[in-house]
């Protein structure tokens, strides 16, 4: 890696449920810091909602002057649990990988199925029937609505046993 010293991030691991904490702290103390953040697509009781969560839980990029000389400052920081290293080896980030993180702000599940779509079965004995999604079902199930033997059938499945067309 031919970075430029200043150009460099490195990875600080948070003490649980302390990375709010720990990012003010170094804010405060001066580091550039970067915590990516997705806005995800979920189903919580059956409702789709948009959730903020953190790409990396428990784990900031931080990005000193100098990185021998503030490594115990880092490591005292109230809310950090320290500087990840391997053995003696402290990882580097370049800030083109920054950059590209920086870059990607939310993401939508595109495989998650909506009220009204239309789905193949493809385990069990309705392998290769078409059903309509009526009402989801908690973040992994659905229920269905499909023919079979000349009646409309309700039934529940998980998403892994149907493809989204």
């Amino acid at each position: 890696m031919n970075e430029l010293e200043s150009d460099v991030w490195y990875i600080v691991r948070t003490k649980p449920k302390q990375e709010e904490r720990a990012i003010l702290n170094l804010e405060n103390q001066g580091f550039g810091v970067f915590a990516p953040e997705l806005t995800v697509k979920k189903v919580r009781r059956g409702v789709r909602t948009s959730v903020v969560e953190r790409m990396f839980p428990g784990y900031v990029f931080v990005k000193p002057d100098d990185i021998i000389e503030q490594f115990y400052k880092l490591r005292s920081t109230y809310g950090v649990a320290g500087v990840l290293r391997f053995g003696d080896n402290i990882p580097k980030v370049p800030q083109r990988w920054i950059d590209q993180m920086r870059g990607v702000d939310q993401l939508t599940d595109e495989q998650a199925p909506q009220i009204g779509d239309t789905v193949e079965i493809q385990q069990g004995p309705f392998r290769g029937f078409l059903a309509k999604i009526v009402k989801l079902d908690g973040e992994s199930r659905c229920f269905v609505m499909l023919e079979w033997m000349q009646k409309e059938v309700k039934a529940n499945f998980s998403y892994k046993e149907l493809q989204f067309q």
